[in-house]
């Protein structure tokens, strides 16, 4: 209660060196030192911040509660050559998250050694936490001698308008939309207003290959990725994410119950923290659609979920 979100997004696709070509990688070095970075300007933010209930403020303060986590996922897939929800896709952003999780974690210990933990920290207690036993040694450790300056660090936000800021890369974890589309936004007169708009990977993908047609290797979009593959992606990712996971699946508009129903009873199964479906109508309509599909294209989020 009285929470106050403080998320920050790594950027993926500014981390992938060599794109499309045979030797494509991740620079795991420049990640990890720009999630020791991330970690002290969000800690910092939480005393900047001015809050608009005293409660939130104490809350705020008193946890030190921040959530790093990840965009552009899938545009690095592309980028890498990758397939969304092949297994090789799988252990690469479980990879990725790994380290996220654990240079955070590192680098709050150190925080609290400089600055000091957190006021609510209790370290016996915290220390039996499941997710903490799950950290590697060495972070247990540093947490049982200096403290933590966080009581939570990482979270995957649905980063949907900070995804555009940063190029239009992909939300979040989720699969690329499409490799053009439209997206409708409200003007200040309320009235909607159309944009078209290209992913981040298939324009560069298209600027350094010099092509104009086809897709690079790996590119699928939301329609193409089977459900199973969406939740193995969060099931993936979720074992370093102390906080919460947005992640959505499109659904048809006349998707039948029996279909519908199953998404949540595999999400289930994979002991998931949390599933959202998105199912265009009348009365929420769509923010996005694919350019040349029109208004019943469906999308991952409503304006309301994109406060982020």
């Amino acid at each position: 209660m009285y929470g106050a979100c403080d998320l920050g997004s790594l950027n993926l696709t500014r981390f992938v060196r060599s794109p499309f070509a045979p030797q494509a990688r991740i620079d795991f070095s420049g990640l990890a030192d720009t999630a020791r970075i991330a970690v002290r300007l969000l800690d910092n933010v939480i005393d900047a911040s001015q809050y608009p209930l005293p409660q939130q403020a104490e809350n705020a303060h008193g946890t030190r509660r921040i959530g790093l986590g990840i965009t552009g996922l899938a545009d690095a897939f592309v980028m890498l050559g990758l397939t969304y929800g092949s297994d090789h896709s799988l252990a690469v952003a479980a990879d990725l998250m790994r380290q996220i999780c654990h240079v955070a974690y590192r680098a709050s210990v150190d925080l609290a050694l400089e600055k000091g933990s957190f006021p609510y920290f209790e370290r016996d207690k915290y220390l039996r936490g499941v997710f903490i036993r799950s950290l590697p040694e060495d972070i247990q450790n540093g947490i049982a001698t200096h403290g933590i300056r966080n009581s939570h660090l990482i979270a995957i936000a649905p980063t949907g308008t900070i995804s555009l800021l940063a190029g239009n890369v992909s939300s979040g974890l989720e699969p690329i939309f499409a490799a053009s589309y439209v997206r409708k936004i409200l003007a200040e007169d309320g009235t909607p207003k159309e944009f078209l708009l290209a992913d981040y990977a298939f324009e560069l993908w298209r600027t350094i290959a010099g092509v104009t047609t086809s897709a690079p290797v790996g590119f699928v979009t939301t329609a193409d990725v089977p459900v199973r593959a969406h939740l193995d992606m969060q099931a993936a990712l979720q074992p370093f994410v102390d906080n919460s996971i947005s992640k959505t699946i499109n659904v048809p508009q006349y998707c039948p119950f029996d279909e519908f129903k199953r998404i949540y009873d595999l999400a289930y199964d994979l002991r998931l923290k949390g599933c959202a479906t998105f199912r265009p109508n009348p009365v929420t309509g769509v923010v996005l659609s694919e350019a040349a599909a029109g208004d019943e294209a469906p999308h991952c989020c409503t304006i309301e979920r994109e406060a982020d």
